[in-house]
């Protein structure tokens, strides 16, 4: 058996794996990770440094490939201080706990010079994403949304249009969600949810930037999440699911943190090496997470959103 250590985990999934016994399988398995899941739908991603913390993580000692030969289906459980899937036991005992909430409470309270650097960051947002003709070949990424003219390359494709239409109607319904109409915040959430390919659709990615913003920004942070996440949990993936449910709790991952601090920073710490540590993030997630993010943070009155260029139908 290979054995590996752990050197960190967060800080909720330890308290989870103390409370109660866990036994679960292997979801998924990639080149940095392996994604486990619970009988009760509790996901734990095994990680390796590179990728660092989040809400989810374990990072291991382990190098890109070792989980490789782990398979969807492998039995999982701890056994003592040792996580054990399949071939691999990882040792515990000496993670060290990291907590996936950033200091909120600080961050609102200089949130002025963060609204002051959000500008900066929808440009870097812009210029840093990836093209948008291989975000669409890639499943589709809502980046193109924050564009001023909503134009796009692959307009004539009827399903990256047809993404694009549903995802400005939704994110249209959400900036009036936002101003207090919980029926619109509700529909908006409910047609993202899913959207989009992949273990973490685009649309479930943006509602995550969105709820993080919520988090610096909202007046009732944890309500307003809450309404967000009723509406989407149930609508989407098991392993986005398992993220709605971090960001509604305020976590994300160490990425995150070095963003919201360069954001909110007085001393003009750097924003693009941070906002690249996000976008770089999965083929396009990390720019969707990000488009969430800034779609409610440079807001604009959502009767004011046009979209005629993609026929978007007026929400509202």
């Amino acid at each position: 058996m290979r054995s590996l250590r752990a050197l960190s985990i967060s800080q909720p999934l330890h308290r989870r794996l103390q409370a109660r016994p866990f036994s679960g399988q292997v979801l998924a398995s990639f080149e940095q990770a392996c994604d486990l899941i619970t009988a009760d739908g509790e996901v734990v991603a095994l990680v390796v440094s590179s990728t660092g913390d989040g809400p989810l993580n374990v990072v291991v000692d382990a190098a890109r490939g070792d989980f490789d030969k782990l398979k969807p289906g492998n039995p999982a459980r701890v056994q003592g201080t040792s996580l054990r899937v399949g071939h691999m036991a990882v040792e515990l005992s000496g993670a060290v706990a990291w907590d996936p909430r950033p200091a909120w409470d600080s961050l609102r309270a200089c949130d002025q010079a963060g609204v002051e650097r959000l500008s900066e960051l929808r440009r870097l947002a812009l210029d840093l994403s990836p093209p948008a003709e291989y975000r669409f070949l890639c499943g589709g990424s809502l980046a193109m949304l924050l564009r001023d003219d909503l134009t796009m390359p692959v307009a004539e494709d009827s399903a990256a249009k047809a993404l694009a239409t549903r995802a400005f109607a939704a994110a249209k319904m959400l900036r009036l969600g936002w101003e207090g109409s919980l029926p619109q915040l509700q529909t908006g959430a409910s047609l993202l949810a899913g959207l989009g390919g992949g273990l973490t659709p685009a649309g479930d990615d943006l509602l995550c930037g969105l709820m993080l913003w919520a988090w610096l920004a909202h007046p009732a942070p944890g309500p307003f999440c809450e309404a967000l996440l009723t509406s989407a949990e149930p609508r989407t993936t098991t392993l986005s699911a398992a993220f709605l449910r971090a960001a509604a709790r305020g976590e994300c991952t160490a990425k995150w943190h070095g963003l919201l601090q360069a954001l909110c920073s007085t001393e003009g710490m750097p924003l693009e090496p941070r906002a690249l540590g996000v976008l770089r993030v999965g083929a396009t997630s990390g720019a969707d997470t990000l488009a969430g993010f800034l779609w409610m943070g440079t807001a604009e009155p959502a009767e004011t959103l046009r979209c005629p260029s993609l026929d978007c139908p007026q929400a509202g």
